[in-house]
């Protein structure tokens, strides 16, 4: 019997819990604000004047900001394991074991569909797209950063909506759409901050928006967040290594490519299309496949 990832039975999962939990991991949170603002006073005080609350550093800030998640990590291990009595793995799947080869397989095929999605679009509009001025040591500084840290502070957020949040409303509502629509309602509407919005607020708002409901779409459709795990820190990861853009929440990191004077409709139109083939490739084709194989052996 296969057991359901929206509507999981393991552990204490009232109501009450789930707001108890809510407000713990808001509490986490604020922590780490406190332990990053001491951070940024013992490295240079005068980032706490800057307006960004930066040490004006990009690598380093980039760092520092994804390091003050394991108080988040740790808010949300602490409100399932104490107050709700289940594993954090339960946040992942409903299994006894997180699939591995899941999350690494997801991470590749989402990877390699954004290199393809950036290679056409350097053929169809290669005037924004630049070199950034290159040095070896700043990138290895740089590709650590994504490679260790980066996929902690997606998993992160995956662990919070596409666990937590997800499985809070899966107390009460059964519909895959309307699940996805109001967790990605909320994990968008957590993005409108990001300076990215200043090139166009409704769609690049709807663009943040409609990626949280994809990948809330593929969690409950493959019944697990190890395909949007895998999908969110390869397209962080890749962002960050390969492309940086104009008014980016990232800072003027040193990645490899800068691209400028790039429609928002456009991004917005491409990252959907990485999004529907990404769920076509990993769930619809895998679902396709077993139902093949399951007819074969009734044959």
């Amino acid at each position: 019997m296969t057991k359901s990832f929206t509507s999981i039975e393991q552990g204490k999962n009232s109501f009450w819990r789930y707001l108890l939990s809510l407000l713990t991991i808001i509490f986490f949170i604020l922590i780490s604000g406190f332990f990053y603002a001491l951070a940024l006073f013992l490295i240079d005080p005068a980032a706490l004047d800057t307006p960004e609350l930066i040490l004006g550093r990009p690598i380093a800030d980039l760092a520092l900001s994804h390091i003050s998640m394991f108080a988040w990590v740790l808010g949300i291990w602490f409100s399932i394991a104490v107050i709700h009595k289940r594993s954090l793995r339960t946040l992942i799947t409903p299994y006894s074991k997180i699939n591995w080869k899941k999350i690494i397989y997801g991470f590749l095929v989402f990877f390699g569909l954004m290199a393809m999605e950036n290679i056409v679009e350097f053929i169809i509009f290669p005037q924004s797209y630049s070199l950034h001025p290159f040095d070896f040591l700043n990138y290895m500084w740089l590709v650590l950063v994504a490679v260790l840290l980066v996929p902690i502070q997606t998993t992160c957020e995956e662990l919070m909506f596409r666990g937590f949040i997800l499985q809070w409303a899966g107390k009460w509502l059964r519909n895959p759409i309307l699940l996805s629509v109001i967790v990605g309602s909320i994990f968008g509407s957590l993005h409108f901050v990001n300076p990215e919005m200043s090139r166009g607020a409704i769609v690049v708002g709807f663009h943040y928006v409609f990626i949280g409901f994809m990948f809330t779409y593929i969690a409950v459709k493959s019944n697990s967040a190890e395909l949007s795990i895998g999908a969110h820190a390869a397209n962080n990861v890749f962002l960050i290594l390969f492309i940086v853009s104009d008014n980016s929440v990232v800072g003027a990191i040193p990645s490899l490519f800068i691209v400028s004077e790039q429609s928002p409709y456009i991004s917005t139109i491409s990252s959907a299309i990485v999004l529907v083939a990404f769920y076509l490739i990993t769930v619809k084709r895998k679902k396709h496949r077993r139902s093949n194989e399951e007819e074969e052996q009734t044959a």
